[in-house]
């Protein structure tokens, strides 16, 4: 028989491993896993492609937004894995769904423009309130990753392409085509 604490010091050890920080997976894909094939296997072609911020961006919105998005955004590192998911909801998400499936321990802080922000550090979620309260944007990316201020803002990016958001705001949808 195994000791009753074997499988709590097994998982301490694999978290302590570089590489194998905990990421949420989003329908499937998981940031720092999946790469830009598994996303195209799994929706198709998407709407856009472009370069944001030095990483390739697969866009699915209008006739191809994946179900219950209005649109969600896969940015790909030099690496082909996703590094980052930024999921548009296509319904009005309240802070209650959003604690009833991440938890009730966020990190609370504000964008520029006084925006609420929830870090889930731990599993790499960063979710952005609109001014009426509800969910604007949701963010998943490698746990590691999770940037401490928001993501920067890019410099240029291709007409169609998503558009970054300034440091600690929401990622910007792309503009429909």
């Amino acid at each position: 028989m195994l000791p009753r604490h074997l499988p709590l010091t097994v998982l301490s050890l694999l978290l302590l491993l570089p590489g194998t920080a905990l990421a949420r997976s989003w329908q499937g894909i998981t940031p720092g896993q999946s790469t830009l094939a598994d996303v195209v296997t799994r929706f198709g072609e998407p709407s856009t492609r472009g370069k944001l911020e030095g990483r390739t961006a697969l866009v699915y919105k209008a006739e191809q937004a994946i179900g219950g998005t209005r649109q969600a955004q896969f940015l790909v590192g030099d690496d082909g894995k996703v590094a980052e998911i930024n999921v548009f909801p296509g319904a009005p998400l309240e802070k209650d769904a959003v604690l009833g499936t991440f938890g009730g321990d966020p990190q609370k802080t504000f964008t520029d423009d006084f925006r609420t922000v929830w870090r889930y550090k731990a599993i790499g979620v960063v979710v952005f309130f609109g001014k009426d309260g509800l969910v604007e944007a949701i963010r998943f990316q490698a746990a590691a990753a999770t940037p401490a201020t928001g993501p920067s803002p890019a410099t240029t990016a291709p007409a169609g392409a998503p558009v970054a958001a300034p440091a600690g705001a929401a990622p910007s949808p792309a503009p429909a085509r």
